[in-house]
């Protein structure tokens, strides 16, 4: 409810009790030294007089029009005179009575001390910035802790807060948290921090940090009302210096890690998949770590992208880099070890992780595409019935024709996989492949996927089909 509107509904509360007699208010009690001040005289009765009033003191008053309102009581009609006075104080002060005739009466105003405050925009410590830094020297990729507080005195009146992006080059920056709101003694305190990755050595600038606030001041609107309205001002914080030291040769990450590795199975038939992960964790940050490629003769190799996730709490940064791959090779073959080499920087001294390498064993496996135990293959102790020679012939091309096409879909796969994921029919591909030669549903199905993965088409794979197809193959 307005000011206005206030001063009627207790008028008319008045009014029940009495018709008559005059009241004084006025709208804020305490008020800021040289902001505007309404006085309100109101009273009740058919013919109001209102005093002059051109000065209070020796401040100068600005007096407005007499307004009438009017209502019912039962069968009575009931008149209200108000008249509003304007003034900007400039110390504490009381308000005189005021003679007011009433239906030709006298009545008078009790008198008001008005407390005046000191004019908030002289007050240096109304607001203050403040720009805080965890550290003053860090490794080139150690988060820094950077947090920005703004204070506001709990007594200034304030409409608004917004804090201005911060400035900063060569850092890789980090929003954490949400903002806070606190008391901090005398003052109000508006807080905000960030994490900040410096991506070069050398010396650093963070800052200056801004903030623009909003304080409440009183205007006179085209209509001649007292409003409130925001009276915006910048605050600026210094700016603080960072030294980053480089990293080492070699080193990528800073802070504290640990990695696992898994691989499953460790035993397979040839051009069946092998399935690796491998996951490192710790306190740093982990978001751009990216291990060297893997790469293993005659082993065929797919990449997922790498899922990292990243979390903020108590002051710690820390998070995960998981990656899988896929194995499909037509010989046994070893993982080698992976490693990883990060920089400590409590003790400045460079850590090494490592995995262990890991033996996969093929079975299965045709020697040169098949060709060289060819005519072991079809031998029988020295004699052979033609069928049976006419049967091997057969199942020995429909196994070339196999290889052939595995190689060639190996080859494309290879040169078209670069970094991109695997996708589900990259998967499902994979698995038909050693049964092509035997199911023509299987052929089928690979041709159709192979269609899809390199030739733009877009052929419709059922994934239930496929999973009955391949449960029926196992059988």
């Amino acid at each position: 409810m307005s000011l206005r509107g206030k001063v009627f509904f207790l008028s008319m509360l008045f009014c029940i009790y009495s018709y008559a007699g005059v009241k004084a208010y006025v709208d804020e009690n305490p008020v800021i030294s040289s902001e505007m001040v309404e006085y309100e005289i109101e009273a009740v009765g058919e013919s109001v007089r209102f005093p002059t009033i051109k000065k209070i003191g020796s401040l100068k008053v600005s007096a407005g029009e007499k307004e009438r309102l009017e209502w019912f009581e039962g069968n009575k009609s009931v008149v209200k005179w108000v008249r509003t006075y304007t003034f900007s104080p400039q110390k504490s002060m009381t308000i005189p009575a005021y003679k007011v005739i009433v239906d030709g009466k006298e009545e008078w105003t009790k008198p008001i001390f008005l407390q005046v405050k000191a004019n908030s925009s002289d007050r240096k410590d109304d607001f203050r910035i403040e720009l805080k830094i965890s550290k003053r020297e860090v490794y080139e990729g150690e988060p820094v802790d950077v947090a920005i507080r703004f204070l506001e005195r709990r007594d200034v009146s304030v409409m608004s807060v917004d804090f201005v992006p911060i400035k900063y080059e060569n850092f890789w920056v980090k929003r954490v948290g949400k903002p806070k709101r606190y008391g901090e003694g005398n003052y109000l305190v508006h807080e905000v921090r960030y994490l900040f990755f410096p991506q070069k050595s050398g010396e650093l600038k963070i800052g200056p940090a801004q903030v623009k606030v909003a304080r409440a001041e009183k205007v006179r609107d085209a209509f001649g009302f007292i409003v409130r309205r925001p009276k915006w001002s910048t605050m600026t914080s210094e700016v603080k210096t960072l030294e980053v030291k480089p990293l080492p040769e070699g080193v990528e990450l800073v802070g504290d890690y640990r990695m696992s590795l898994k691989v499953s199975p460790k035993k397979v038939q040839a051009g069946q998949p092998v399935t690796l992960t491998i996951r490192v964790e710790g306190d740093g940050n982990i978001e751009d770590f990216e291990l060297r490629p893997l790469r293993i003769d005659g082993v065929t190799v797919y990449a997922d992208e790498p899922k990292v996730e990243q979390h903020y709490s108590s002051g710690i940064y820390s998070g995960s880099w998981e990656k899988r791959f896929v194995l499909i090779a037509e010989s046994s073959y070893t993982i080698p070890p992976f490693k990883v080499r990060f920089l400590d920087p409590d003790s400045g001294k460079v850590k090494e992780i490592s995995s262990d390498s890991v033996k996969i064993e093929v079975v299965g496996a045709l020697k040169n595409g098949g060709m060289d135990d060819f005519p072991s293959r079809i031998q029988e102790d020295g004699s052979m019935r033609l069928k049976h020679l006419f049967g091997y012939v057969v199942a020995f091309f429909a196994g070339v024709v196999a290889v052939y096409l595995f190689r060639f879909l190996k080859r494309r796969i290879s040169y078209k996989r670069g970094s991109r994921s695997v996708p589900d029919e990259h998967m499902m591909l994979q698995r038909l492949m050693p049964y092509i030669s035997e199911s023509k549903d299987a052929a089928q199905m690979a041709e159709n996927l192979y269609a899809n993965l390199f030739e733009g088409k877009a052929v419709k794979i059922d994934k239930k089909r496929f999973e009955k197809l391949m449960a029926d193959l196992k059988d």
